[in-house]
């Protein structure tokens, strides 16, 4: 068989998980554990909103009380008048309204202290969720961030959160209101006249069918809806981040044409979905309107018997009235918590997922998951190299790399090893394992193979081995100059990572001094000069959009320069800026960074010749060795490019 052209594409995409059947014992583990802390406060507030239900319900027996007492004594043909209780027994109007009016306000006050209570213990209990699977989705492996556009992740942290969120609040306490009711109501319908006690449980074993027969469809037209909004939101995300290129391109009505197509699609599936819902609302009601004839039928035909008095047949139609619209409304929120659930399902899949390898929830995680937790930093050394030993020594012995087991190799067995303060130069092709070999040793990816030591430790070993960093604090003793400057929207500090911590801050010359040498140093000294009294603060846009692509370049050199740690690693810095700049910045580091292990991965050849050695690369092995004399020349050769 041919194969598809496109499966090579899609491989390197995670399709979108969907869920079928019941849902996963798993969910309602995770609400339990978003409701873990709050458990106290939640079954206190739920016995003050039985409380607050049973006063409110409680008018309709009084009113049944006070209707009998009227007829006491005054019987009309065929209609009997049950006796009242002893103390209601002095009872006249006015201690009957009074009755009433006492009752109605407790039950409105407890009422309303329940809804408000729960509500915000609902609230709270969400947003806990939400920060439990932040925490994990931001310790996945980077495959799961290469695999999955990013419109796909923002949907399950907006819309998915906001069906949860939408529900953990108000409709959370008006469900259980509408539980309290009907166990309510059947234990005054029993009081008020049992007869009517099989018509109510009649009216709940149909809801209960119609319920049934109409779950499966809902549940998975739901889903549906969920898996159908992602690709929407997924192609806008896109389309906002590449408006530049889709406007140089003239691809405007492409991208809006595509647009459409999956808003239609997913308005498509929402209808569809909704047109179920509202199948099953009328199907209550019908059912509702028909026992509600019933009741008044079998009401008439009880009171000419005499089976019961007109005032348990008020209470007792009252509550069978009140009971059915109840179940209608318990059913219809049952299956818009269905929704909910379904929210919560897709974040408990994040949830769930294995962390990346080598990485540790932090002390604040509450969730019982099985991820690993972090460890006794005492234990792992954040900075500090052991005792006698140099800072910034690097040996790597047979790193074999792939980005997934039906990909090629991209490094194969390489080996190479740097001395504290030594500077290497990587050259090769492109596609020869540049790039990924720098990813490798920030160990963004799992090695299929090899071993790592820095001054001596291992941080990130193979399965089985032991390891004496702590991943976060491995990474801490590199830093990266890549080849796309990275900026986020926040002041230029920000952007420079200031320390957070008092010691960090004290422990050398201030912050605001360094971060000024070092910027001039890099070249960004005139553009200083044009920011005002504090140019520390100058607000950066989005992606750097209001900086030229040398300029954030710049930046994210000085930023690693400000960085105290033992090894720097250059992926092609100096390819956005211009000879100048260029020039500024390779003195720079020679300046500032004489001293610190350096990995350069050569953008022009003039930058890796002041290097200590050249490591050259062809199809993920090392190819040759040497010092920038004995490897630059035949490299140039080799690749008809300009000799240094």
């Amino acid at each position: 068989m041919t194969p598809n052209r496109n499966d090579g594409v899609r491989k390197h995409f995670e399709d979108e998980r969907y869920f079928t059947g019941k849902y996963a014992k798993q969910v309602f583990e995770t609400i339990g554990y978003a409701y873990a802390p709050y458990a106290k406060t939640a079954v206190c507030l739920l016995v003050l909103g039985l409380f607050a239900r049973t006063f409110l319900l409680l008018n309709a027996n009084i009113m049944g009380y006070w209707a009998d007492s009227l007829c006491d004594g005054h019987p009309v043909a065929n209609i009997t008048c049950k006796p009242v209780p002893s103390w209601f027994a002095s009872f006249g109007a006015r201690e009957y309204v009074w009755a009433l009016l006492g009752v109605t306000g407790v039950g409105f006050v407890l009422n309303t202290v329940f809804r408000i209570g729960l509500s915000r213990l609902g609230t709270h209990a969400v947003s806990h969720l939400y920060d439990e699977v932040t925490l994990r989705t931001s310790r996945l492996p980077l495959t799961f961030f290469d695999r999955t556009p990013v419109g796909r992740i923002v949907s399950r942290f907006s819309s998915d959160y906001n069906a949860v969120f939408r529900m953990a609040g108000g409709p959370m306490s008006e469900f259980f209101c509408i539980l309290f009711d009907l166990a309510l109501t059947l234990v005054l319908i029993a009081v008020a006249s049992p007869l009517y006690i099989p018509l109510v449980i009649a009216t709940i074993l149909l809801n209960i069918l119609v319920y049934k027969l109409n779950n499966v469809a809902m549940r998975r037209e739901r889903r549906a809806v969920s898996v159908a909004r992602a690709p929407a939101i997924a192609h806008f995300a896109e389309t906002a981040q590449g408006a530049r290129t889709i406007r140089a391109f003239g691809k405007i009505r492409l991208f809006s044409t595509r647009f459409s197509r999956l808003v239609r699609q997913f308005l498509s599936q929402r209808a569809k979905t909704l047109l179920l819902v509202q199948g099953f609302s009328l199907q209550m009601s019908l059912l509702t309107s028909s026992l509600l004839l019933a009741t008044g039928l079998l009401g008439i035909f009880f009171v000419g018997q005499g089976w019961v008095s007109v005032g348990s047949v008020a209470v007792a139609f009252t509550f069978v009235m009140m009971t059915s619209s109840t179940v209608q409304q318990l059913f219809e929120y049952i299956a818009n918590m269905e929704e909910a659930l379904t929210g919560v399902e897709r974040l408990d899949d994040y949830l769930r997922r294995d962390l990346e390898p080598g990485a540790f929830l932090p002390e604040r995680a509450r969730f019982p998951t099985l991820h690993p937790r972090a460890p006794q930093h005492k234990n792992f050394p954040v900075l500090e190299a052991p005792v006698g030993a140099p800072r910034g020594e690097l040996v790597v012995e047979g790193l074999s790399l792939r980005y997934r087991a039906e990909f090629p190799r991209v490094l194969d067995s390489v080996s190479f090893s740097l001395k504290p303060g030594e500077h290497l130069g990587i050259v090769g092709r492109t596609g020869c394992g540049k790039s990924s070999l720098i990813q490798a040793l920030f160990l963004l990816y799992p090695w299929e193979k090899g071993t790592l030591r820095l001054d001596g430790r291992v941080p990130q070993p193979l399965p089985g081995a032991a390891s004496d960093f702590l991943l976060e604090h491995y990474r801490l003793r590199l830093s990266l100059i890549p080849q796309e400057p990275s900026l986020f929207r926040g002041t230029l500090r920000e952007n420079l990572i200031q320390p957070e911590t008092r010691e960090e801050t004290e422990a050398k010359e201030p912050f605001e001094v360094r971060a000024f040498h070092v910027l001039k140093r890099v070249g960004l000294g005139d553009w200083l000069s044009t920011l005002g009294e504090r140019p520390l603060d100058f607000h950066i846009e989005e992606r750097g959009a209001n900086l030229s692509a040398g300029q954030r370049q710049l930046v994210c050199m000085a930023r690693c320069l400000l960085q105290e740690s033992d090894v720097v690693v250059m992926d092609e810095a100096t390819s956005s800026v211009d000879p100048v700049s260029e020039e500024n910045l390779l003195h720079a580091t020679r300046e500032l960074l004489a001293s610190r292990t350096q990995i350069i991965v050569a953008h022009r050849l003039t930058t890796i010749a002041h290097c200590h050695r050249v490591l050259w690369l062809k199809e993920g092995r090392v190819h040759k060795e040497g010092t920038p004399a004995e490897i630059l020349p035949e490299y140039a050769r080799d690749e008809g490019e300009s000799p240094v």
